[in-house]
């Protein structure tokens, strides 16, 4: 499997090894279908952190549908029961607090699990975002040495 590393060495090596432009002392010339070869094959290399994390947050954003169909299956379900009690005052009492007990889960549900989903999307990217900050900085690296040569 091709890293990052491999195939920026391979970008390297075409820059070095390309000709120089007509009238210039910086351009140079360089055959474009093996560059756009090298930066789709670094397209696919991506760390998979970064296509976990895309998933993460779809399944953050499942997760979260599902808690709020939840809830207000819960409510609703808990309203009914109590509209169906109203003969009743005492029942009625206890219906509506069964209600809010489960009103009361649900919403606890809700937030625990929005939480988990926010702090796991929140710690990919972050990994995410390092991976990426020491690629630009192997590339800025790469780049200044070419200058300096």
């Amino acid at each position: 499997m091709e890293t990052i590393d491999m195939l920026i060495n391979e970008i390297e090596s075409e820059i070095l090894k390309a000709k120089r432009a007509t009238f210039s002392t910086t351009d140079i010339v360089l055959n474009r279908q093996v560059m756009l070869d090298l930066v789709t094959r670094l397209r696919a290399s991506y760390p998979i952190v970064l296509k976990e994390a895309a998933q993460i947050k779809k399944d953050r954003d499942d997760i979260l549908a599902k808690a709020e169909a939840y809830a207000n299956k819960t409510m609703d379900a808990a309203e009914e029961q109590a509209r169906q009690m109203m003969s009743e005052s005492e029942v009625l009492k206890k219906a509506a607090e069964e209600a809010d007990a489960m009103r009361a889960e649900a919403e606890e549900n809700y937030r625990k699990m929005d939480y988990q989903a926010r702090s796991l999307a929140f710690n990919l990217l972050d990994s995410a975002e390092k991976v990426m900050k020491e690629g630009i900085s192997t590339i800025a690296d790469r780049k200044r040495k070419l200058v300096e040569e």
